[in-house]
């Protein structure tokens, strides 16, 4: 056993990724894709990539190179018409063109030892009853950041998109039984997969922080004076503001501070499909609400620590559906959150298990009020929210300990799957 063990550990194991996005790309899901392989290479794996030679928010733009080595990774781009994805119709068409090519394009890479796919292009599971078929990777694992149809239906489809998606439940859990490993993000969406029924293996790993500081620092003065003028406290919301964020709550927190404390500063630094909406909901009177450009990935890590505490939104419908990952991005750098979303969802599960915010609703508005008062005043308890998230960001979701998780997840399954542990 220790002999054929040793001989597999000498064989670097193989894995391909497939991601609708990738560096130079500088949305978050591209980012952490491109960690994950890079991770895998540091760990002794023969990584490639199949993705797309588009950039998300910026179509018309693309990478001339179709295949390139990039930091020991193979990456191949099929080429995808300049289509936007923010046009629901168009983002349909990018991806059964894009999964379409990828189908053509397996056949120049070597069979693998395993196959990774996301959840970008929607609907992109659908590839896992074709790759078992055509038998190019020992073991099918799918990251699951956001599940389809169950985003339509979110978003309020009505009418034939509406009947559309309702009848992809049943596609997509055809195709969720080929899968070997399903990779949630967290408890909510892993009981929304069982409900398919998928037999796969179940595994709960969550995307890790972009910027992972050594220690809790203090906010740099010259980016707080920025966003925040001479706030008492600092509530910062930095990070998307798309469809499945619910602004309002966080709106009618602000106004209630306002009237009790107006040096109690929001700002929100976002950008997606709802940050216009979010503009022109805010009053001339809403005085202590400002907002600040996206933060470029240089100036990331000041932005995040200039503020006391972190803002996140989720609409109730979306419980299970998306996790924001500017969650782990917060305690990463040590700052507590107020999250404005569903108490049953895994983030506020987290909350509660490291006491490291809170969570507000429409039922506890006044209670959040008065305990965010209260933290103005009591800094004690406010370092202890930070002490708490930070530590527990160290102990259970920092990139190191997601990707030993995931390479000790497919080494060993590789290993169940070659028949070494049968020789016992």
């Amino acid at each position: 056993m220790e002999k054929l063990i040793g001989n597999f550990k000498r064989k670097p194991p193989s894995i391909l990724i497939f991601y609708h996005f990738f560096p130079p790309d500088d949305v978050v899901s591209a980012r952490l894709f491109s960690e994950f392989a890079l991770e895998l290479v540091n760990r002794g794996w023969k990584v490639f990539v199949l993705t797309s030679n588009r950039l998300c928010r910026y179509p018309d733009k693309k990478v001339a190179e179709r295949r390139q080595w990039w930091k020991g990774i193979l990456i191949t781009r099929v080429n995808r018409p300049a289509w936007s994805q923010a046009n629901y119709n168009l983002r349909f068409f990018n991806s059964i063109w894009v999964m379409s090519v990828w189908v053509r394009a397996i056949f120049k890479l070597p069979v693998v030892d395993a196959i990774v796919i996301g959840t970008d292009p929607y609907f992109s599971a659908l590839l896992f009853p074709v790759f078992r078929f055509l038998r190019r990777g020992k073991i099918l694992v799918h990251w699951c950041y956001d599940l389809y149809p169950e985003v339509i239906i979110a978003k309020g489809a009505k009418g034939f998109i509406k009947w559309f998606a309702e009848k992809m439940f049943l596609l997509m859990g055809y195709a969720y039984r080929s899968v070997d490993i399903m990779v949630d993000i967290g408890e909510c969406m892993r009981k929304r997969l069982d409900f398919y029924e998928h037999r796969a293996r179940r595994c709960t790993l969550v995307p890790w922080a972009l910027v992972e500081p050594k220690r809790i620092s203090n906010p740099d003065i010259h980016t707080r004076a920025r966003l925040f003028g001479e706030a008492e406290l600092a509530l910062l919301y930095s990070g998307n503001m798309g469809v499945a964020n619910d602004f309002s709550l966080l709106l009618s927190l602000a106004r209630r501070l306002n009237k009790k404390n107006p040096r109690i500063i929001l700002c929100f630094a976002c950008r997606g499909n709802r940050e216009h909406e979010l503009v022109n909901a805010v009053k001339n009177n809403d005085t202590n609400i400002r907002f600040a450009p996206f933060a470029e990935e240089a100036e990331l890590e000041k932005r995040l620590c200039c503020a006391d505490i972190h803002l996140l939104s989720l609409g109730d419908e979306w419980e299970g559906i998306v996790v924001p990952s500017k969650f782990f991005g917060s305690m990463a750098v040590g700052r507590p959150v107020i999250y404005a979303g569903p108490e049953g969802s895994a983030i506020a599960g987290w909350i509660k298990e490291f006491d490291m915010g809170l969570i507000l609703t429409k039922n506890n508005m006044e209670e959040t009020v008065e305990e965010i008062l209260d933290l103005a005043k009591n800094r004690d308890k406010l370092r202890l929210w930070q002490s708490n998230a930070y530590q527990a960001y160290q102990n259970y979701f920092s990139k190191d300990i997601i990707m030993n998780q995931w390479d000790g997840l497919l080494r060993e399954e590789i290993c169940r799957r070659s028949n070494l542990i049968k020789h016992v």
